[in-house]
């Protein structure tokens, strides 16, 4: 199309058919790669420590699906009937549970509840966690809490609250 003198229109913004004058000449030296431009922070990012392996492209669930489950944290004072629910009249503390699919669900719980009464929330939360063995672990120091009978109240990485993750086995 340019060897005949004709151009795309977006290319040298011309009328439909106008003729152009198009000089084409050969380069005198062979072809070569310019050198890249260093560009920071280039690319797509990975957490580090991230319970979920793989790319990291896997889609989220929209907020209205996580929507049900953080209402069931809300708390009363009828005590924990609900997993998740607390006495406030109790002393509490706050886990912010770290799903396998990336989700963050927050809880509240009682200082006197047990990790068995976390792994209940996390499966009335989850329905799909009933199908697959999981383990609630934490994050620094690395510790997978596999008693449930132990009190969360007791337990020093949860004494006074934090990250709860949960991870497939």
């Amino acid at each position: 199309m340019i060897r005949s003198g004709r151009a795309p229109l977006e290319l040298m913004n011309v009328r439909l058919d106008q003729p152009v004058d198009a000089r084409i000449s050969p380069h005198e030296e062979p072809w070569r790669q310019l050198p890249r431009v260093y560009r920071p922070f280039g690319g797509e990012g990975r957490r580090l420590g991230s319970p979920v392996p793989g790319d990291g492209n896997t889609p989220r669930p929209p907020p209205a699906a996580q929507a049900p489950a953080a209402t069931s944290t809300t708390a009363s004072s009828s005590g924990a009937s609900q997993p998740g629910n607390a006495d406030m009249s109790q002393p509490t503390i706050m886990l912010r549970i770290q799903m396998p699919n990336g989700t963050r669900l927050p809880a509240r719980f009682n200082l006197t509840q047990t990790i068995g009464d976390v792994y209940d929330f996390v499966e009335h939360a989850n329905p799909e966690m009933r199908n697959r063995p999981f383990v609630v672990a934490t994050t620094f120091p690395n510790k997978d809490h596999t008693d449930r009978d132990a009190v969360l109240g007791e337990t020093g990485e949860f004494k006074k609250g934090g990250t709860a993750v949960v991870k497939w086995t």
